[in-house]
């Protein structure tokens, strides 16, 4: 089967919300609420990438494991998931150490993705032969027929193959399907990203996953809710309370 690690990138320096990561959900931070999840699946050893020693601290003590603290050039607010875990491969090969089949990249702010949705991704992943990553994905909020780009004047039909416009008189359940991919949900084998570990940049472009070979997961909205700011955190906690 091979191995996976689960790596939870974890950078201080949030704009939008200040100590973001260490933000409460319930009574668990983000942080512990992430790494409590990750190691109850016992699956795979849980690896948290970070630049701050506080965050480092609250990890280890929980459970996970802090390699090292991420340089500065990986951890501004332009450099991507990605220059994080290529840092952590090649730390890993400079090091001699074991690198990973697979490694699941689990963001902090989803804080309601599911056990269940985890295990069974990693099972498709490692019995499809075929795929290199699997993505979460969830039925779109907003329907992209509806959408609009505004420069200079409004363009109406960007998302409309056939050229036609939105026409109020549609009924929009007869409209196909529309999903969006989830941040929260990534398992990838490892093999895809070693090719790039000398020539990439902080802010190269590239995905966390193979765009030609990737299987999608379905996965409920509820388990797609992404924390970004501090409405968001009001929600999550709200949905808490009526839980109880």
């Amino acid at each position: 089967m091979g191995s996976l690690t689960i790596f939870i990138p974890a950078r201080s320096g949030s704009t939008r919300v200040k100590n973001k990561n260490l933000q409460k959900i319930g009574k668990l931070s983000l942080l512990e609420r992430k790494i409590k999840i990750c190691k109850s699946l016992k699956i795979g050893k849980v690896v948290v990438s970070t630049n701050s020693k506080k965050i480092a601290k609250l990890s280890i003590k929980n459970g996970a494991e802090i390699p090292f603290l991420r340089p500065k050039k990986y951890s501004t607010s332009k450099a991507s998931t990605i220059s994080a875990i290529l840092h952590y491969l090649r730390f890993l090969k400079k090091k001699n150490m074991k690198i990973p089949t697979y490694l699941a990249i689990l963001p902090l702010t989803n804080p309601f993705l599911e056990k269940e949705t985890i295990i069974s991704a990693y099972k498709k992943l490692v019995k499809n032969k075929k795929i290199n990553s699997i993505i979460g994905f969830t039925e779109a909020h907003d329907h992209p027929f509806t959408f609009i780009k505004v420069k200079k004047k409004i363009y109406f039909n960007i998302f409309r193959h056939d050229g036609s416009i939105y026409s109020d008189h549609e009924r929009t359940q007869d409209w196909p399907k529309a999903y969006i991919g989830s941040a929260g949900l990534k398992i990838t084998k490892t093999s895809y990203f070693l090719k790039y570990l000398k020539e990439y940049s902080p802010l190269f472009g590239i995905k966390a996953f193979d765009l030609k070979k990737t299987m999608g997961i379905k996965i409920t909205k509820k388990e797609s809710f992404d924390i970004n700011d501090r409405t968001d955190l009001l929600y999550a906690n709200q949905f808490l309370n009526k839980k109880k």
